[in-house]
This record gives C-alpha cells, sequence and structure tokens, in this order.
C-alpha cells in the first residue's frame, strides 16, 4: 500500500502537466471553432455583398464627409480628450491615424468588460470594454473604453455589422 502511494506521489507531477495540456488543448479547440463560426459568418454576409465586406448598419448614421476610399461615413466613436475618434465608413475605418479596409480583418472581438470597482490600473484594464481588430497582417488593434466613448449595444452592433456575430 505504501509503495502505490509512493509511486502515485512521483507521478503527481506527470499527471498534472498531463491535465494541464488536456485543458489548454480543449481550450484552444473551443477559440478556434468560435473563431472559425464568426470567419464563416462574416463570409457569409461578403457574399450578399458581392464578395465585398460592408459595415451593415440599421441605426442612426454619423454625420461627417465621406471618405474616397471607404465612402460614407456610418458610425463614429468619440474619444473622451477630444481630437479624432474611430470612424467606421461603408468599406473600412480609420482609427489614430491607421486606415484600415475591412478585407484586411480576420476577426472582430468585442468584450463588454465585467463591472466593478478597480483599485490598480492592472484591476482597470482587465475589467475594461475592448473590441480587438484582428488584421490579417500586421498589429492588432484595438477601442478601449478608457480612450473612447462608447456602449455595448453600438459595438456588439459593429460586430455584428461586419458579419462577425457572437456565437
Amino acid at each position: 500500500m505504501i509503495q502505490v502511494l509512493a509511486v502515485l506521489i512521483n507521478l503527481l507531477p506527470l499527471i498534472i502537466v498531463v491535465i494541464g495540456i488536456v485543458l489548454i488543448v480543449s481550450f484552444l479547440r473551443g477559440w478556434y471553432a468560435s473563431q472559425r463560426s464568426r470567419q464563416a459568418k462574416a463570409e457569409e454576409q461578403r457574399q450578399r455583398h458581392g464578395g465585398q465586406t460592408v459595415l451593415e448598419w440599421s441605426g442612426p448614421k454619423a454625420r461627417g464627409a465621406s471618405d474616397q476610399e471607404f465612402g460614407e461615413l456610418i458610425v463614429e466613436i468619440p474619444k473622451k480628450s477630444g481630437g479624432a475618434g474611430a470612424q467606421f465608413y461603408l468599406r473600412g475605418l480609420v482609427l489614430n491615424g491607421k486606415r484600415v479596409s475591412y478585407e484586411n480583418l480576420k476577426d472582430v472581438v468585442y468584450y463588454p468588460g465585467t463591472p466593478g470597482k478597480a483599485y490598480t490600473m492592472k484591476q482597470k484594464i482587465r475589467n475594461s470594454a475592448v473590441m480587438w481588430l484582428y488584421r490579417k497582417k500586421g498589429s492588432t488593434l484595438s477601442i478601449r473604453d478608457f480612450s473612447y466613448r462608447f456602449d455595448d449595444e453600438t459595438m456588439k452592433a459593429i460586430q455584428d455589422g461586419l458579419g462577425f456575430k457572437r456565437s
């Protein structure tokens, strides 16, 4: 009996490592399945518009000048500190001076954040609402509620309007 316990104690680190690997693999499989689902919905939306990715929007449109490359201004997310906000046009967006066509996005994820008081900067970042714009090439762009004034419904509507519907 004692020998069996000794063998189990010796194998305990190996068992913990195997369980950890299984958990990581299952998490990644779930993430990639969700991403494939969002990409399939985005591709379906592209097909409805002749193979072009456009922002489908049913709410009130922003007032502003059209862009020569991206078309009509659909939504503008203002910055809290003033200045140019995030501008979503019919076929692309302008964020912090970066011009990104919707064709160059491989995924869009909106995380609404968690309410509650944050006492440290790390907690504030972890609890903040953010929209991640994953580009096919280049760095990932984010729109956080630290610097931009937005509501959950608008951000969810943008994610859905680009075809990356939540699963």
